[in-house]
């Protein structure tokens, strides 16, 4: 890896200003900030920190790739530009799961127990960045909703839920097709146009629990690399923060559970040289069409 040795403190707080939890503070305020953060490199499988640490920082991702275990077996993966650790941070309890470096990384650390203390950052900027955290933390625990994967699959598809049998593999022509990933990004793109669902891959319209076995990866690791790479790629890091996906043991088949919270600004997928707006319409996806795309986008994303 190659580290950067003559980051300032300046520069750091320059990086996280760029985040949706800091990206209001004025340049005063965001001053204030350079006494609490520091430089942090980690090498491919360090752990960054374990089940039942202490919480005192929150951690943002300049480069590399994190990836963060729960006990349960689920993941969160992690890109450059996202935040971790605020839960943790917010409650004062412990961590809940175990971060670890996917390969060489360059994270900034930002104290959290400094974050309160109003000789180091002034209460109103505390409160403008402890409101920022606990929205993110409000809106994730929503999108879970506590709702198991079965009484998800039980209930069907609907507005907010849909059902893919695979992620990349077409089962009539038995073989990759770029198709099957394109109606995958369509789902995620009209979840974070409309108001948010779940997302489930390896299930079939009908309910069937059939496994994710047909796409063929080579691990779990490859296939959420996958994901995180065409999210990336198609859908923009400016989203991220609103997609949560991991995988689940459903009846001894494994299953992908993606999780999308509304979006707060339109998001357009590219198909070949046009960009599309989808939303969601009942249980279907929709290509919204121009002549009222702008009615839509002023009433939902403005208003």
């Amino acid at each position: 890896m190659t580290q950067i040795s003559n980051i300032s403190p300046t520069d750091m707080v320059n990086a996280i200003a760029n985040h949706e939890v800091f990206s209001a503070l004025d340049n005063q305020s965001l001053s204030r900030l350079e006494s609490i953060v520091s430089y942090k490199p980690v090498s491919k499988h360090q752990r960054v920190f374990e089940v039942g640490d202490q919480p005192n920082l929150i951690f943002y991702l300049m480069t590399g790739s994190l990836t963060l275990k729960f006990p349960d077996n689920t993941k969160l993966d992690l890109i450059p530009g996202e935040l971790i650790g605020e839960i943790g941070v917010l409650n004062g309890d412990f961590r809940l799961g175990a971060l670890i470096a996917n390969e060489d990384s360059q994270l900034i650390a930002i104290c959290g127990k400094d974050i309160f203390d109003a000789e180091i950052i002034p209460a109103k900027v505390s409160l403008q960045i402890v409101r920022k955290l606990s929205k993110r933390v409000t809106n994730y625990l929503r999108s879970i909703q506590q709702t198991s994967t079965k009484e998800i699959i039980h209930k069907g598809e609907n507005e907010f839920i849909e059902f893919k049998s695979t992620l990349r593999w077409n089962l009539k022509a038995n073989k990759k097709d770029t198709r099957v990933t394109h109606a995958i990004l369509k789902t995620i793109n009209a979840f974070l146009n409309s108001h948010g669902g779940t997302l489930l891959v390896g299930v079939s319209d009908a309910g069937e629990i059939l496994g994710l076995q047909e796409d063929r990866f080579e691990n779990d690791d490859k296939l959420l690399l996958f994901v995180t790479n065409i999210i990336k790629s198609q859908l923009g890091t400016l989203f991220i923060d609103k997609i949560h996906y991991h995988l689940e043991n459903v009846e001894n088949k494994s299953i992908l559970r993606i999780d999308i919270q509304e979006g707060d600004e339109p998001c357009y997928l590219a198909d070949g040289n046009l960009d599309h707006f989808y939303i969601r319409t009942g249980p279907s996806t929709t290509d919204l069409r121009l002549s009222k795309l702008y009615q839509y986008v002023s009433e939902r994303f403005e208003n």
